[in-house]
């Protein structure tokens, strides 16, 4: 039987004096490397599978309750009354409350533009009170041009949650995508997964959201 060994360094494989067998080796562009050795050489190139692992499958599980549909609806009709009126990118984060059980929508001070939307955020959600709420998605909208997220975006976005983009609001056909992200690594997730409905109906939303953004 082969012997088979496991790595997540390449300084540990070097400090093992026994390198007969199989070396699976860690590396920094998120890969497994394997390795092998004898008198006519070193290959170290990806398998295409390890036997010896279990199977994996990506995926999300959403541990809250699905997003009500009243709650995509007013980010659809808020961006989209942006778009229509300045076509900029205007921005809306979403929270639960772990007290009362529910989510609500937060519209932050920003400064926005067609390409790009800075915003501070209320520090009432940040510290003690990030136990009480829970920040769950930050959505944005791209105005005029197609939901997707950008290079901008991919920056931008680090911390773990769940994020989304709406595009193309001045259409009859608009679009919104969303994904789960955390430093670098990203899954893209159905809208049903976590939202009650999806439906793109325009509703009223807060009159106080106006106020809060600012032309660049």
């Amino acid at each position: 039987m082969s012997l088979v060994s496991y790595f997540w360094r390449v300084t540990e494989y070097f400090s093992q004096s026994d390198k007969r067998g199989i070396s699976y080796i860690g590396a920094a562009d998120g890969q497994i490397y394997e390795v092998r050795e004898s008198m006519i050489g070193k290959m170290v190139a990806k398998p295409p599978a390890i036997p010896s692992l279990d199977n994996l499958t990506e995926r999300f599980s959403f541990r809250l309750p699905k997003i009500p549909g009243h709650i995509f609806n007013q980010m659809y009709s808020f961006f989209k009354d942006f778009c229509l009126r300045s076509d900029v990118e205007v921005m809306l984060q979403i929270y639960f409350d772990t007290e009362t059980k529910r989510y609500f929508l937060e519209c932050p001070v920003q400064h926005v533009s067609k390409v790009k939307v800075h915003a501070e955020l209320d520090p009432k959600y940040l510290g003690r009170n990030s136990l009480r709420f829970i920040q769950v998605a930050q959505v944005h909208s791209h105005n005029s041009m197609s939901a997707y997220f950008s290079a901008t975006d991919n920056q931008d976005e680090k911390a773990f949650m769940i994020y989304g983009v709406f595009g193309l609001l001045n259409t009859d056909t608009p679009q919104a995508k969303f994904r789960v992200k955390g430093n670098d690594t990203e899954l893209a997730i159905p809208i049903d997964q976590i939202f009650e409905s999806g439906a793109l109906v325009e509703v009223p939303y807060p009159a106080e959201w106006e106020t809060r953004v600012k032309y660049q």
